[in-house]
């Protein structure tokens, strides 16, 4: 940064003279400043594992990362046509360092009557910065229906 530009920034901070060109340029710099010092001060998250497994009419999402800078919380998220498409959160966790397992059983997948959801992941950064860090898909059948099915069929034949 110049010495006139940044004259400009306090010229245009104090005086707001609108006939100055500073005004352009010297917003122009405090909006690229400030929005760099907010992607500079938030942290990081690097994750060494993410997996969605079924256990029966349930789903545990587990993972582990290998790097978490200022993390204050991980916010895992749902999404399913039963939610307007909308990710809705179904459980917080708390940062507690790297390499160190993170984990959570969906039971209340079953109600939601459908056969495909997302799952996921975001970072909460101390200053409140917020980062999708990994999205996956999963095609569901309850193990209702398919003992329904099961059932039917064996019926038939």
């Amino acid at each position: 940064m110049y010495i006139d530009e940044t004259v400009c920034i306090v010229h245009t901070s104090l005086v707001r003279d609108h006939r100055s060109n500073c005004l352009k340029h010297g917003s122009l710099i405090v909006l690229m400043v400030l929005l760099t010092g907010a992607t500079l001060l938030s942290g990081r998250v690097r994750l060494s594992s993410f997996e969605i497994d079924p256990q029966g009419n349930d789903f545990v999402v587990s993972w582990q990362s290998e790097l978490e800078e200022d993390v204050r919380q991980f916010e895992l998220m749902r999404r399913t046509p039963n939610s307007n498409d909308q990710f809705v959160q179904i459980y917080v966790a708390p940062s507690h360092g790297p390499n160190r397992a993170y984990g959570f059983r969906d039971s209340q997948v079953f109600k939601s009557g459908s056969d495909k959801l997302d799952y996921q992941l975001e970072a909460v950064y101390m200053n409140g910065v917020r980062e999708v860090v990994r999205t996956e898909s999963m095609n569901y059948t309850s193990t209702a229906v398919r003992r329904t099915w099961g059932s039917l069929k064996a019926m038939f034949q």
